[in-house]
Order: C-alpha cells, then structure tokens, then sequence
C-alpha cells in the first residue's frame, strides 16, 4: 500500500529547471505546516491530464527531430545534461558486468535514460521508469523498447532483480512520507542511490511547504517538503555511505521559514548492508 501511495502522490514536474536565477520569486515556498493533510487542504492542486499532454509533446519532439533535449514540458536545442547523474550512472555502469539494472523513480517519459544514452556509453541497460498511470500508458505506447520500460509501481520494476542503481530526481520532496519511501528503497538492496534537485536547508528538522507555481507557467500549487539534510542522510546511514553531495547551480533559494538549495547525492551501499 504505501508504494502505490507514494505513486499516487507524486506530483507533475517541478519546473525547478525551467527557472534561470532572475526568475526564482515567481515560484513560492509558503507556510510551515504540521502534516500532509493540512498542507493538502491549503494547496489548490494541478491539472494533472494536461501536464502529462505538456511533458508528452516536448518528448514527442525530440523524438521527432524537433527537438535536442527536453525537460518538465520544455524543448531545448541542446542536451540539458545533469552531470552529476550521469556521473553516477556511468560510475556504476563501468563496475558492470553485463546489462546495468537502472529504476528510475518519476522518470516521466525516460528523459535520464535518452541523456545517458547520448552519451554513448558502450553496453547493454535495463532502464525501469516508475510512474502514474498516465505516464506510463504513453510511454509503453511511444518510448519503450527494448531496454526502456515503465512501470505503475516499484514492486513490479524490481522483478528483474537487485538494481545497480536507483534514481530519485525531484521526487522525494513530494511524496507525503518520504523516509517511509527510502526505507523502500533500501530494501530494494540497490547498490547506488542517486538523489537529485532535493530541496534540503541546513536545519535538524524537516519544513513542509506549499509549492506554488506561478501562473505564467502553469496555475498550479501543492505540498512541498524541504528536508533536513542532516536527517535525510542520517535515514540512509545505515545502508549508504556518501560518496559525493552535489547542487543543479542555482544556489539559494528560499522559503517562509528558511533558506535552502536543490541538493544531490550519490550514496553506495555500505559493505556491511550487502552482505
């Protein structure tokens, strides 16, 4: 139950991306909310059917050729590489022996996988995409292929076996139990963890927010934690050791209760958890 929760909870994509330095007070981080519910009930939601349409037609024309890249709804005509991810994935692919095993969390329409894949790394991938319904009935129908598919939830991706890698991009900051969700992922026994654009401030206690996306962009707003990072690595201590922690570049942002950036880790299991 509590991964089909956190399924139906996650929420369309940020648009964190589509925002340059110059444009940060459009998007809002309001309030300090005790729980979910109450940050549930304060927030307006999302069209969710037309933020898929929006992510689908930008993937559509990359795959068209209209395109290089693209990004929560947003083309570009140039690779919008997350460096530090592929850093990661193309760490773990080079101690591979055989086809990498990569669930990818929220992936959208498999965005990561197409960047990975530009860069010409040599050898086989079994790249799982979890996500809603939605996204996942598109992405059968368009993108999947032989190493791409989707899943509706975790359990079904990790029926292949033990990932190499699992990757968490802009999704743990809106599930409404996030260290619920990673003692999931722990127990998948993935071998790395790559966390990406995670709100994370400098406080012992974890601040839950309305995120409220302006309307210029898309008239949208929902709960949005901003987590401790000291809490956030203490949760996977036991498993993961950090090998690296990293920020997208867009330096500080804030909040009504704090300052924060857009973290990211890479964390390997520990010798002692894989044995």
């Amino acid at each position: 139950m509590l991964l089909k929760q956190a399924i139906r909870e996650l929420t369309p994509p940020i648009l964190f991306r589509v925002f340059q330095k110059g444009r940060k007070r459009g998007l809002l981080f309001q309030g300090d909310y005790a729980d979910w519910s109450k940050a549930k009930k304060a927030s307006r939601g999302y069209d969710q059917d037309e933020i898929v349409r929006r992510v689908f037609e930008a993937e559509m024309k990359v795959k068209r050729g209209e395109a290089v890249d693209a990004r929560d709804g947003v083309s570009f005509d140039a690779i919008q590489f997350s460096l530090p991810m592929m850093a990661g994935i193309m760490r773990a692919a080079a101690r591979r022996h055989g086809p990498l095993r990569v669930v990818d969390f929220g992936g959208a329409f498999g965005g990561l996988y197409r960047q990975y894949k530009a860069l010409g790394v040599p050898g086989p991938v079994n790249w799982a995409v979890v996500e809603q319904r939605a996204f996942t009935t598109l992405g059968k129908a368009n993108f999947q292929n032989d190493e791409l598919r989707f899943f509706e939830n975790l359990d079904d991706a990790l029926q292949a076996g033990r990932p190499d890698i699992m990757l968490l991009s802009s999704v743990l900051q809106y599930l409404a139990d996030p260290y619920a969700f990673l003692k999931r992922v722990m127990a998948s026994g993935a071998l790395q963890v790559l966390i990406d654009r995670t709100p994370c401030a400098k406080l012992q206690r974890d601040v839950l927010t309305v995120q409220t996306v302006p309307p210029e962009i898309y008239p949208a707003s929902y709960p949005c934690w901003i987590l401790s990072r000291e809490r956030l690595l203490a949760a996977v201590a036991p498993q993961y050791r950090m090998l690296a922690s990293f920020t997208d570049g867009s330096g500080h942002w804030s909040s009504d209760v704090t300052d924060f950036e857009l973290a990211g880790f890479i964390l390997d299991r520990t010798a002692e958890a894989s044995s």
